[in-house]
């Protein structure tokens, strides 16, 4: 169906309900400015370590992971730096001045906050993994080497300063595929990490949830259920960037006569998975089994009845991406009978390649949205 030039000028310049539109002035303009206020949170952010640095470790070595070390210290450093310089970020970029992600303020203040705490939080959290992890990579590569206070505040202060710089680019440069990029990252390492700092090696005899029990060990504990729990957060604060990138595809559809897409299908499901996903990190299995059955289960119906119905809530997208959903489908049929009846694997391995097709499917989903959002900016 051919537009008239009405419909086309009107489609040209829709970018979604409250989204900006900048020039390429303003653009470049913005651009600049983001990466000027990211060194200056940097540098803030390293001479307050370095501060912290010299009252911590003066007078003593230190070695680089343990109990009291200088990777504990910039774990928390980290943390916080990103956590920080992420919420300055996000406060510039919703702003009236810049307004690159204007949309997200102006909502009910409850889904603001939502995003605000979801993003914050998981900034915090890959700086606090990756802090911890690199230390203690360095401490088992130099095996009993300590520093003294000086080569202490001074790796803080750099550990600072980059988790503050990364913290304010990522949030002030959001995007759904940066978000999508950031959660599947997050995912993966947490759960990595939780699988090696299991004081039990032999937990994935019995389940993957074993390692949010506390029977495999209390650092694994945490490690798994936090990552659970920000993974869930992050999949509501996504589930608002796609279905607003989602609007401007929507609106051309209509414009153009094409069948209606139910947007809000999407966003719907993605939330609930998301809310699913924090319930069953705080009622663990072995806390009320029949709870944490039930958010499981709420998972699972609402991901297959979102495969199954792909074609009617998001009418006109690539083929392949209704390939892909009832592929990630079959696949997880596949998966329950090789588990139960022909008992090829345990259950540590079903919740696994459960875990791998949904985000394999949510991955394929946001990139490809993304690709027909960009085509529409052509």
């Amino acid at each position: 169906m051919e537009t008239t030039p009405a419909e086309t000028e009107h489609i040209a310049g829709y970018r979604g309900p409250d989204r900006a539109v900048p020039t390429a002035h303003s653009t470049h303009e913005s651009s600049s400015r983001l990466e000027s206020w990211a060194i200056w949170v940097a540098i803030a952010a390293a001479v307050l370590a370095a501060g912290l640095g010299t009252l911590l470790f003066r007078g003593q070595l230190t070695p680089l992971s343990a109990t009291f070390s200088v990777g504990t210290v910039a774990g928390w450093s980290a943390a916080i730096g990103a956590g920080i310089s992420s919420l300055i970020g996000l406060l510039i970029v919703t702003g009236p001045q810049l307004g690159t992600l204007g949309w997200m303020r102006r909502r009910l203040w409850v889904w603001w906050m939502v995003d605000l705490i979801g993003l914050v939080i998981i900034h915090a959290a890959i700086a606090t993994l990756a802090a911890l992890s690199t230390f203690r990579l360095f401490q088992q590569a130099f095996q009993g080497l300590e520093v003294d206070a000086i080569a202490a505040t001074v790796m803080l202060a750099v550990v600072s300063a980059a988790a503050s710089y990364f913290g304010f680019n990522s949030a002030a440069r959001a995007s759904t595929s940066s978000l999508s990029i950031l959660i599947a990252l997050f995912m993966g390492a947490g759960m990595l990490a939780s699988m090696l700092l299991a004081e039990n090696p032999y937990w994935w005899h019995a389940f993957f949830s074993e390692l949010g029990t506390g029977q495999a060990g209390v650092l694994s504990f945490w490690t798994f259920n936090t990552t659970i729990t920000v993974s869930g957060m992050m999949l509501i604060t996504l589930a608002n960037f796609i279905t607003q990138d989602l609007y401007a595809w929507a609106e051309h559809r209509r414009a153009t006569g094409g069948r209606r897409a139910h947007v809000r299908v999407l966003k719907g499901g993605m939330m609930i998975i998301g809310v699913c996903m924090i319930g069953l990190s705080w009622v663990q299995i072995n806390v009320n089994d029949p709870i944490h059955t039930a958010f499981v289960q709420v998972l699972a119906v609402v991901f297959i009845l979102m495969l199954l119905t792909i074609p009617i809530w998001l009418p006109g997208v690539p083929a392949a991406l209704y390939a892909m959903s009832y592929l990630m489908l079959g696949l997880g049929v596949v998966a329950v009978v090789l588990w139960e009846p022909l008992g090829y694997y345990n259950l540590t391995a079903l919740e696994l390649a459960f875990a791998g097709i949904i985000f394999a499917w949510l991955v394929v989903l946001i990139r490809t949205v993304d690709a027909m959002v960009q085509d529409l900016d052509q």
